[in-house]
């Protein structure tokens, strides 16, 4: 199910990427049009497949990826910068099997700042791709409504990294818009303790090995601060 739902996802964010480009390329002036300048901020607004271990890649639910990056080009081309990144997942009532008595309010939320690099190509005046890489460190907080019961409260720290590519439809104005697929890996896992639990029904130990990875598929905002010498 969730194998399709991602090729769902991926098939609306191809269409949306070539029409919206080719309308604009027919019927804007690509003159008028404002390219990126030397600092630059982008936030992104995604939803999370989940590819890690078996049991959370099976039973939870991606809600919001989000993040945000402050960019300066330190080279042509090539941007360095620093942003925050928040990751929000849900365990799914429905496929454990969980009573209306008993549910488990599995939550799962994977945060921290990272630095970026990141590299652009034109091509179009009015089109640009980028491809980056961010490194960070996080702290992942996993709750659940035993757990709020007994008290106890779950953190992790560690380290994450994430590729990105993205499509950008630039305007007349500071704003451009882009399309955008990611994926993110963490240095650590989910287990069942994580959530207030020994074990899950139906799974073993093996089940669980596996760190938190995910893809992720959405848009985002670029805003130029200041507006290029076009003279």
């Amino acid at each position: 199910m969730k194998t399709k739902e991602l090729y769902i996802a991926l098939g609306i964010l191809l269409c949306c990427s070539v029409l919206p480009f080719s309308a604009f390329s027919q019927e804007e002036s690509l003159s008028r049009i404002q390219p990126l300048t030397k600092v630059i901020a982008k936030t992104n607004f995604r939803v999370p497949f989940s590819t890690s271990n078996p049991f959370f890649s099976e039973n939870s639910q991606g809600i919001v990826q989000m993040s945000g990056s402050l960019n300066y080009s330190f080279a042509k081309n090539f941007y360095v910068g620093a942003g925050y990144d928040y990751t929000y997942f849900k365990l799914s009532e429905l496929k454990l099997n969980s009573s209306p008595n008993q549910q488990l309010d599995g939550k799962i939320q994977l945060q921290g700042f990272f630095g970026e690099v990141s590299y652009f190509y034109s091509l179009y005046d009015n089109v640009l791709f980028e491809a980056n890489l961010q490194i960070g460190q996080e702290s992942i907080h996993s709750s659940s409504a035993k757990c709020s019961d007994k008290g106890i409260s779950h953190t992790k720290k560690g380290v994450f990294w994430s590729p990105n590519i993205n499509a950008y439809l630039l305007t007349e104005e500071a704003f451009s818009f882009f399309f955008s697929l990611g994926y993110r890996i963490s240095s650590q896992g989910f287990e069942p303790n994580d959530v207030c639990e020994i074990e899950f029904s139906g799974h073993d130990s093996k089940d669980y090995l596996g760190n938190y990875g995910s893809i992720h598929v959405g848009f985002g905002i670029g805003f130029s601060f200041v507006k290029p010498d076009r003279n």
